[in-house]
């Protein structure tokens, strides 16, 4: 079996799909007869096929779609991708209530968006160039008239499944926030349907980062603009085996916290948090819960963030807990450091990593004497004031580390730095 299969409902479509895994570099043919795909698709990585039912009755699209169901039931876990047509004629809502019931889905996540085609989606609703789906020449095709313009309400009257909308808030709030919204919907829906907004590419990459997440079996479904997307991100993950970056945000300056969060948000990255109050008060396996989940995390590939405050308020927090101790505000500061020094060593004892990015001096300097380390070679900078080198002696002797000032550096550093840290495991 092909590894990538793309069910679509007319010919040009299953074409300018499948052309985007070609530009990818998987071996690609469009079959025009579905029972092809048996005899040809071993040969091929990635297959389309075409139902042609974009102008049939629906209850003729779901016998088409039936059909193709069950040449695709019971096979080696190809990647199944749903082509629509961009401004949503045919079928789709029908269609894809077959391919979730017979392929036993959870749910579809559909965006049609294709920002270089002018098709970007705010409020539920799909502008073509600029104008209003149903307001669109599209809104007179007489197989298919778009008489409806906010596409949760035009799904609805195709399938008889719950519709929900990924409004763009959350898109932009990253996948993890994506993810979140849509277990919760599932857990009060069951079996349904996802509509999100996109406007330009990112959007796109962000739903294509769902794959990855913990989500129940589903499916894509969209124009080529979100398939261009989830190969982007193929080809991300056929670099991981890569091991993972850690970061450790030592410092409160504001903007180590914007870029932390930047690269949460864009990278899909987790998070462990470890409250002040819980390092001032620090006792050997008082955070062992924290350490485990952080371990985990690391050991299964995924890069991760250690962070130590998320707001003013945390700091405030923090201030108060060691007045209650009687520590000044240096002896709180030097607390804390101590503190995570002691969780970061048992970490780094148990995890590799392909490197390192540390804000906040003291936060850096307690890493290297917790774990032996003898100093810093310094290579290059990677932005203004923001050196990358390797780690010399210690436990973690050679590991690529970039160090910070807290109010150093652009909005993405943190995104561009796990880049370059990936780069020279790569090398």
């Amino acid at each position: 079996m092909p590894e990538f299969i793309i069910i679509a409902d007319d010919l040009s479509g299953a074409c300018d799909t499948a052309v985007q895994f070609s530009n990818s570099g998987y071996r690609t043919i469009v079959l025009n007869k579905i029972d092809n795909l048996l005899s040809l698709g071993s040969r091929f990585n990635a297959v389309a096929i075409t139902t042609n039912s974009r102008d049939t009755s629906s209850s003729q699209a779901i016998e088409k779609v039936k059909e193709a169901c069950q040449f695709l039931k019971n096979k080696t876990n190809p990647t199944i991708y749903k082509k629509i047509d961009s401004t949503w004629r045919g079928n789709i809502g029908v269609e894809l209530e077959v391919l979730i019931k017979e392929l036993d889905l959870s749910f579809a996540l559909i965006c049609s968006v294709y920002p270089k085609n002018k098709r970007v989606g705010i409020g539920g609703y799909l502008l073509v160039d600029g104008q209003l789906l149903h307001h669109t020449p599209m809104a007179k095709d007489p197989a298919s008239p778009i008489k409806e313009g906010y596409l949760p309400a035009l799904l609805k009257k195709q399938t008889n499944l719950p519709v929900e909308h990924i409004d763009l808030q959350i898109i932009e709030k990253g996948p993890l926030e994506a993810e979140k919204y849509i277990a919760e919907k599932i857990k009060k829906n069951g079996q349904c349907f996802f509509i999100a907004d996109a406007l330009e590419e990112s959007h796109l990459d962000t739903l294509a980062l769902l794959s990855r997440g913990d989500l129940p079996p589903h499916i894509f479904a969209g124009s080529a603009g979100l398939s261009a997307a989830l190969l982007r991100q193929k080809k991300n993950d056929s670099k991981v085996n890569l091991l993972p970056v850690l970061t450790v945000i030592g410092s409160v300056h504001p903007n180590s916290n914007l870029q932390v969060d930047e690269m949460i948000k864009k990278l899909g990255i987790k998070e462990v948090y470890i409250p002040w109050q819980n390092l001032i008060n620090y006792t050997d396996g008082g955070l062992n819960d924290l350490a485990l989940a952080a371990v985990n995390k690391l050991n299964s590939g995924e890069d991760l963030v250690i962070r130590t405050s998320r707001t003013v308020n945390d700091v405030e927090l923090a201030k108060s807990e060691g007045i209650k101790l009687g520590l000044s505000s240096l002896e709180i500061a030097n607390t804390i450091s101590q503190g995570l020094q002691k969780f970061m060593a048992d970490i780094l004892g148990k995890v590799r990593i392909s490197g390192l990015m540390v804000t906040g001096g003291a936060t850096a300097l307690q890493l290297l004497e917790g774990t032996n380390a003898e100093g810093i070679e310094v290579e290059e900078e990677i932005e203004p004031g923001v050196p990358i080198g390797k780690i010399v002696g210690g436990v973690l002797d050679g590991l690529s580390i970039i160090t910070k000032a807290g109010g150093f550096g652009s909005r993405n550093v943190f995104c561009n730095g796990a880049e370059i840290l990936k780069q020279k495991e790569r090398a």
